[in-house]
């Protein structure tokens, strides 16, 4: 019995990464302070933060669409740098720097990326790792599915132990009954 429920268990352990969206400008010194310190602190290990340029055009209409979604003040809006996870929206270097990690570890609702179900989907962003520079943008696509594969394996490599922990012990129950 204890066999058939150990892969719920491998499950409820690996609940994965909280996510963040982090919009900035290649311009913006603020905005390179943030980059500098999620780095620094290891922010984009532990995290799965997506880099997003608001001055590309479907990112900036996505903050926009976040902000709508989530009735975000429309007299704070419109500067970067800004970090978005669940419902929270974290707006300048300071306030960012100072409780970014506190906010996302208190937040329940930050295992997913904000969806506005608006105009513009999350797949048609434009996202990059490393440094903020203009020539690390890369497509949404090869961000994602590099990000995808990667953590897939993660993810299901305690389940296949599982899976084979369970088939060896079927195996030697059925062995034994013979016997």
């Amino acid at each position: 019995m204890l066999f058939l429920v150990a892969p719920l268990f491998v499950f409820a352990q690996d609940s994965g990464k909280k996510k963040a969206y982090f919009f900035y400008l290649d311009t913006c010194p603020h905005c390179h302070n943030v980059d500098k310190y999620f780095t620094e602190n290891g922010l984009y290990d532990k995290y799965d933060i997506k880099k997003l340029d608001a001055s590309v055009s479907p990112n900036g209409q996505f903050l926009e669409e976040l902000y709508a979604a989530n009735n975000f003040p429309e007299d704070e809006r419109g500067g970067v740098p800004v970090a978005a996870f669940a419902d929270k929206f974290m707006v300048g270097d300071k306030p960012i720097i100072d409780n970014f990690a506190a906010e996302i570890e208190a937040s329940d609702g930050a295992f997913q990326f904000p969806d506005p179900e608006g105009g513009v989907s999350a797949t048609d962003l434009s996202a990059h790792e490393g440094p903020i520079s203009p020539e690390s943008t890369v497509s949404a696509s090869a961000f994602s599915g590099q990000n995808a594969s990667a953590g897939n394996k993660k993810n299901y490599f305690p389940v296949v132990i599982a899976a084979i922990i369970v088939i060896g012990a079927g195996a030697l129950i059925v062995s034994n009954r013979g016997s």
